[in-house]
């Protein structure tokens, strides 16, 4: 079995990245969504940190991206 090009690796690593990146949005949106009171965490503190961290951690994917795009010349 021959093993795959650059291109379709690349390609295949990049559609996981997307997959990661939506799933960081998802997240997102479970952190920013409303909560009965009293059911959510008493420090809200942590929760924008967790939201902070997270559109660091898609950042850091957008770059990873980039950095494949850049490989295969896109």
């Amino acid at each position: 079995m021959a093993a795959a090009p650059w291109t379709a690796i690349a390609r295949n690593a990049r559609e996981s990245l997307n997959q990661a990146r939506n799933g960081l949005s998802e997240a997102r949106d479970w952190l920013n969504s409303d909560w009965p009171e009293g059911a959510g965490p008493a420090d809200h503190d942590q929760r924008l940190e967790a939201t902070r961290l997270i559109g660091e951690a898609k950042g850091l994917i957008d770059q990873a991206k980039n950095a494949l795009d850049r490989s295969t010349g896109r």
